[in-house]
């Protein structure tokens, strides 16, 4: 399997896959309303949700 652009091997194509679906803040949303127990919901405004294009950020 190739990867993007440049058609270099995809390494992990799971996490390409999920990657790409959901850097769309509409598909992110729609997975987090759809998985998040309501309690958490209650907690959090998606309208809010912003991408982040790093792999791993500091929520504090």
């Amino acid at each position: 399997m190739t990867g993007d652009k440049n058609n270099s091997k995809v390494v992990n194509p799971h996490d390409k896959v999920f990657r790409e679906v959901y850097s769309n803040k509409e598909n992110a949303r729609s997975l987090l309303a759809g998985k998040l127990p309501d309690n958490v919901l209650k907690l959090v405004d998606l309208n809010t949700l912003e991408i982040s294009k790093d792999s791993f950020f500091d929520i504090l």
